[in-house]
């Protein structure tokens, strides 16, 4: 079996899913594409607990989608934002929301070997993603894309949900088993591949103020990583 052509046409395939209707649906919906003022105070606080962005930082948005995290982010003074996103439907509805006018948007992978070159080495003091870590195909290669990223003592800090197989339903159901994390159902697995390229674990843990929400229908985690100044 050719399991990175496999791998390969599978990415194009879910990509192609996210054409403008999709798009334009999953924008349109709470939770994933928008989120309630309870929702986005709900994330900010269980973040403030855990990382510290300062004024100024440089924070990198990894499959930023239809812009929930930026506009998120955009609520702490002086961040500089940079949204990647791999679905070019999904960035034109990031790009058309006039609160992230000052957000530079990107149509692109994190994970394919190509990727290596697409930011500087050391250019972002973080990376964020939120509900993205369960969709690389190749999740070690973009954590080492992540790491050569960052800046020395920069964080990531992921947040993603315990999914199941059956989260995976309809026309995704086929995308569950080219996803190395697609299904994972343990803490232990991103901080595991994140601590093997490199970075220092720092935070481990569910979110508590956003798993008490009654839409929160799937537990979320949250980890926070450093690369170290060594």
């Amino acid at each position: 079996m050719n399991w990175l052509a496999r791998r390969t046409a599978a990415r194009r395939r879910g990509v192609g899913k996210y054409d403008a209707t999709e798009a334009r649906a999953y924008g349109e919906t709470q939770g994933l594409g928008w989120l309630t003022v309870d929702e986005e105070s709900a994330y900010l606080t269980d973040l403030s607990r855990v990382v510290h962005l300062a004024p100024g930082a440089n924070v990198l948005d990894i499959g930023a989608g239809t812009g929930v995290m930026c506009s998120m982010l955009r609520r702490l003074p002086g961040i500089e934002l940079t949204a990647l996103e791999p679905s070019a439907a999904m960035l034109a509805i990031l790009q058309a929301k006039p609160e992230l006018a000052n957000v530079r948007a990107i149509n692109g992978f994190c994970d394919e070997p190509q990727d290596h070159d697409r930011f500087e080495a050391a250019q972002f003091d973080a990376i964020v993603s939120r509900q993205v870590v369960n969709g690389l195909f190749d999740p070690l290669l973009a954590f080492r894309h992540w790491h050569r990223w960052l800046k020395p003592a920069g964080a990531v800090v992921v947040i993603d949900g315990l999914y199941g197989r059956d989260g995976w339903a309809g026309r995704w159901e086929e995308e569950v088993d080219v996803l190395p994390l697609a299904a994972s159902q343990s803490l232990a697995s991103t901080p595991y591949l994140l601590e093997a390229c490199g970075f220092h674990i720092e935070v481990v843990e569910r979110m508590t103020t956003v798993n008490a929400l009654p839409t929160t229908r799937t537990s979320r985690y949250v980890v926070v990583a450093r690369k170290t100044t060594r």
